[in-house]
């Protein structure tokens, strides 16, 4: 594995991470990467399974920055924040946040779209009348306010709505409402925020054969200008850096010359070998 790869985009017990932050940190320098960045979920009120919550926050935010002066110098820890669109508390000094979409509010409810394959499959029956188009065109409407709703310094798994359709078993990805509807999203996106995460998180958890975006999405990120960022989107210790050597392969060959990398200064570029 390269030893300059990082992942912004880690969960812990806090939330639903199996391990704690310093777990999680010691795996990171097993495996050889150079940095990692925790990115809890934010406190959503009405799905607090998955959340974190208000009252843990800031002792999640203590946590980590301990952690950042126990490693200075041999490892460099990040803290960030995982912001749900749907959230009203974002603490601040933050060193960088994560924008996500994982609900709709469509006909007056909280809709989650972020589940199993059967509950993709019963809520676009029960809510969408089957259409997984109209659903799709929700989730992606949703979407393109996250960085005015959030303030994301980096956009997650984009295409979330699509994890359960590999090989195409519940929707054309290539249908033109699909593709219309993801393409809007990403250029009022790309209005304010440039940078998106290439997250291996469904290669891991469900063997997909591709990261968020795919690459059909990759390919049109990189003619519109935007960035990436690589993302392992970990809630244990084994999937830290999860086929990062193979995704970077897949984001030179979308067009991409470089990829992002958060440091103590901020956002640096990192070219890609030939």
């Amino acid at each position: 594995m390269n030893s300059s790869y990082q992942s912004l985009h880690t969960h812990t017990l806090y939330c639903d991470g199996t391990k704690s932050v310093e777990d999680m940190i010691k795996a990171a320098i097993e495996k050889g990467g150079s940095s990692l960045g925790f990115s809890e979920h934010s406190d959503v009120l009405f799905d607090p399974d998955y959340s974190m919550t208000i009252e843990d926050t800031p002792v999640y935010i203590d946590d980590v920055r301990k952690m950042q002066k126990k490693y200075d110098g041999e490892f460099d820890v990040f803290l960030g924040l995982e912001v749900d669109y749907f959230t009203d508390y974002v603490p601040s000094d933050l060193d960088y946040i994560i924008g996500s979409v994982h609900h709709v509010f469509y006909k007056g409810e909280f809709i989650t779209v972020d589940g199993s394959a059967g509950h993709v499959k019963f809520i676009t029956k029960e809510h969408f009348k089957g259409n997984f188009y109209k659903m799709a065109e929700v989730y992606y409407e949703t979407l393109a306010d996250i960085i005015n709703k959030t303030n994301a310094d980096i956009v997650a798994h984009f295409d979330l709505v699509a994890k359960h359709n590999v090989d195409n078993k519940l929707f054309d990805d290539k249908n033109h409402r699909y593709v219309k509807a993801a393409l809007a999203a990403m250029d009022s996106i790309l209005e304010k925020c440039k940078l998106f995460e290439v997250n291996t998180g469904a290669m891991f958890r469900l063997g997909n054969p591709e990261p968020y975006p795919s690459a059909f999405l990759l390919k049109e990120l990189c003619k519109r200008g935007g960035e990436v960022i690589l993302s392992s989107d970990s809630h244990k210790p084994e999937s830290l850096y999860y086929k990062f050597d193979e995704v970077l392969e897949l984001v030179k060959a979308c067009g991409f010359k470089h990829i992002k990398r958060l440091t103590k200064d901020g956002f640096i570029d990192v070219p890609i070998n030939n």
